[in-house]
């Protein structure tokens, strides 16, 4: 599902920047959905990831922290 918002993004993106004119006749739903696309990505890749580490970080004990990543193959 994320792929086929980032593949969204690119290629209407793309379609978009390199028409070869400007078109003042762009959709505006159109651009709507891509910013709340971009707005999932940001969430998926980047906020959701960080919030979970904070948290992993500042609650699970670092004993417990290092027995899982031995567990994972994972060096701390």
């Amino acid at each position: 599902m994320l792929q086929q918002a980032l593949d969204s993004v690119r290629v209407v993106g793309n379609h978009a920047v390199h028409p070869g004119k400007i078109d003042l006749d762009d959709n505006p739903e159109t651009a709507q959905k891509l910013f709340v696309f971009v707005n999932l990505i940001v969430e998926n890749r980047i906020s959701q990831p960080a919030q979970i580490k904070k948290y992993y970080t500042e609650v699970v004990p670092q004993e417990l922290r290092e027995a899982i990543d031995k567990r994972d193959g994972r060096s701390s």
